[in-house]
This record gives C-alpha cells, structure tokens and sequence, in this order.
C-alpha cells in the first residue's frame, strides 16, 4: 500500500487484550509481538493517569519488558520509549483519566527527575495541560529533554501559543480532549498550523475526527507534523464487550468505545494500517500518510530515518 518499513505508533494504551497500565512484562511483550504482526515495527507504551508508585510500576514493566524482548529476538515491535499522558492533564477535560490522581506540573519535576535517575532515556513524551499551575515552568526546565505535548487541556489559542514558545513542540490526539477551534478563538489548532516546529497527532478511525475535518487538518498543518496515533486501548482487535481503560470500565461496540451513559469516547480500537487505509479513502495523497504514519513520528523523537 505505502513504500514504507512499517508503521510507527507514538500513542497506544494498549490492544489484544493488554494494557500497558496493568504493569506487567508479559502483557506488554505481547503486545509488542502481536503489533509486529500489524505491521508496527515500533511503538511508545502509554501511560494512563496513575498514583506515582503505579506510574513507577509501569516503567519498570516496560523496562523489563524491553531487555526480555532484545534478549529473546524474533519479530517484535521496537518499544521507543514511554508516552506519559497523566498526570499534568487538566481535571475539566480528563475524560477518562483518574483526575483522583492528577498533579499540576508544579509539582511534577521530582517524580520527572525520578523516573529518569531510575530508568534512564525510557521517557520519552510527557502530556501536560500548561494553563495549570507551574506549566509554562514546566515547559521550560524539561522541553530540551522530552517531547513536551498539549493534552487534557482548556488551552486557548494565546495559551497554546506561549507553550510553543516556552518549548512545547507537540499536540497530543488534536481535536480531543481540548476546546474547539472557534471564529473568534482559533484555538489549539490554530496556534499549531501557525508554527511550523508544532507535531500534531491525530486519530484517523474516522470516528474521533469526521473525514471532512480530517481533509480540512491535512490541509492546514504542514505535512511533515502530522503524526497518526491508533489511542488504542485493550479492547482493540477483541471482541465487543466490556474492558477496563486505567479504572474506567469501557463498551466496546462495532469499532467504537463507550464511556458511560452519555456514549462519550475512551480511546480507540483502531489499528494503524486501518487508519493509513482510512486516510488513502478519504482522499489523503499516499506520501502525506506515509510521512504521518512513519517518518514525522520518528523524527518528533529525534530518531533518524
């Protein structure tokens, strides 16, 4: 379909059954073999927002899991580094998050600084809402470091903007979990397709983005800052039912998650290779989806291509 490798995924909680919060080295050795077999050559586990002892937990899954896939070979998708999306979200747009949990970034830099003297190099993006307390310092002390991206937000766009110039240089699930993009107030997307330095992912299932808005996104943000993300969570490639996403018990329905009584959306059970097929369908041009689902997310995380 597309003169690429493979594809690379930078957000998935998890699939086939497996949750990366769930902390455990098998589950999450799975999901890297079963995600090879997808197509995935390399992946970022995600974190949901979790208590700092089970954020530690996670980590040291992960980290067990990467020695155990590298000793033991075969085909397996790469595991990049971790995505931490939590705790520095904003509690009125946490969706399925455990706000219970979260933190302002004020008081992230110590939990930060932890997990990297603990497990060196593993972090790799952290999510944060920077309208909250201490953000915009946040942004500043740790964006030479990690990949710093807008989530779980009420962000404006004169927010949104100061983030990137203080460092932020990512948008995580763009359109979701943040204010619209308005006549008066461009938002988020409007910051991001003003500032050429600005990666934006998307869900391309055509559920958490309609296709004319998808088009529209492909249109307005440069072509080499698109990244495409599956957001999937255990439900994904499993039979429809009930799943848990972190503490939230989700429905699993003819290719969509439901959350609660209002039908709200918690993660996906999309795949990549069915978003790249999505995209070529909504009339996207072949190179623009494979640099979103290949070359622009490597190159967010500095890996040469």
């Amino acid at each position: 379909m597309m003169d690429i490798p493979g594809f690379v995924d930078t957000h998935i909680h998890g699939a086939y059954g497996v949750d990366v919060s769930d902390a455990d080295p098998e589950g999450i050795k799975l999901l890297s073999r079963s995600l090879r077999r997808d197509g995935v050559i390399s992946f970022c586990p995600t974190t949901m927002t979790l208590a700092e002892d089970d954020i530690k937990r996670v980590f040291e899954a992960v980290s067990a899991a990467k020695a155990e896939l590298e000793a033991e070979g075969g085909e397996y998708s790469e595991i990049l580094g971790i995505h931490l999306e939590g705790p520095f979200l904003n509690p009125e747009m946490a969706g399925v998050q455990d706000s219970s949990v979260l933190k302002v970034p004020g008081e992230g830099a110590g939990l930060i600084d932890s997990l990297e003297k603990d497990y060196p190099g593993l972090l790799k993006i952290i999510d944060i809402a920077p309208e909250l307390p201490g953000g915009f310092e946040f942004i500043e002390e740790f964006s030479k470091r990690y990949v710093i991206s807008l989530a779980h937000t009420t962000a404006d766009y004169d927010t949104a903007h100061r983030a990137f110039e203080k460092g932020a240089r990512s948008v995580t699930h763009l359109m979701n979990a943040m204010p619209p993009s308005l006549k008066r107030d461009p938002g988020i997307l409007g910051a991001a397709s003003e500032d050429n330095r600005i990666y934006c992912e998307v869900i391309c299932d055509g559920i958490h983005i309609s296709p004319p808005y998808l088009r529209m996104i492909f249109k307005l943000i440069d072509r080499k800052r698109l990244i495409v993300i599956s957001d999937s969570m255990r439900g994904a490639h499993m039979p429809d039912g009930e799943y848990y996403l972190g503490s939230a018990r989700v429905t699993v329905r003819e290719g969509r998650t439901f959350l609660g009584g209002n039908g709200g959306l918690a993660g996906s059970v999309t795949y990549m290779a069915a978003e790249a097929e999505n995209l070529l369908k909504y009339g996207i041009p072949k190179e623009d989806v494979a640099l979103a689902c290949y070359s622009n997310p490597l190159e967010r995380l500095n890996f040469m291509v």
